[in-house]
C-alpha cells in the first residue's frame, strides 16, 4: 500500500494525476461506490484500497457518504482481507480530517472473530467515535 500523504501527493503517482485533475468526477465517484458494493471480494477490496489515491479530492459530502457506506458495510463483510481494506480506508479518511459527521457506530457490530490482531489498531482508533454514535 502507498503510505498516506498530506498536501500534494508525490509526483509520478496515480494520486498526483488525480490531484492535478482537480475535483473527483461524478462518474468515477459513482463507479467507486458501485465497486464498494460489489459481490466480488477482490473488487470490494480494490475499491477500498483506492480511497488513499483520491481522498484529498472528496468533497465533505462525498467523504461522509463514503465513510457512512464503509461503516455500514464493515460489519457485514465476510472477507477478512476486504474488512481490513475497509478499515484502512476509514483510517485514510480520518487521517485527512474527512470523517466529520460519519456514523462509525456500526463498526461496533463487527464480530470479534473477524478482527485480526493487526486490525485492532483501527478499532481502537475508532472506539470513541463508535461509542458516540450509539
Amino acid at each position: 500500500m502507498i503510505p498516506a500523504f498530506r498536501g500534494q501527493p508525490p509526483s509520478g503517482t496515480i494520486s498526483a494525476l488525480i490531484w492535478k485533475a482537480g475535483h473527483m468526477e461524478s462518474s468515477y465517484y459513482v463507479d467507486f461506490l458501485r465497486d464498494l458494493l460489489s459481490l466480488d471480494e477482490a473488487v470490494r477490496t480494490e475499491a477500498s484500497n483506492r480511497v488513499q489515491d483520491f481522498v484529498h479530492l472528496l468533497s465533505g459530502t462525498q467523504a461522509r457518504v463514503v465513510g457512512d457506506v464503509i461503516a455500514m458495510l464493515a460489519p457485514r463483510e465476510d472477507s477478512r482481507v476486504a474488512l481490513e481494506a475497509l478499515l484502512h480506508a476509514l483510517s485514510d479518511l480520518d487521517g485527512c480530517g474527512k470523517l466529520d459527521g460519519v456514523d462509525l457506530s456500526p463498526l461496533g457490530k463487527i464480530p470479534e472473530s473477524m478482527i485480526h490482531v493487526e486490525d485492532r489498531v483501527y478499532m481502537d482508533a475508532f472506539a470513541e467515535d463508535m461509542a458516540g454514535g450509539e
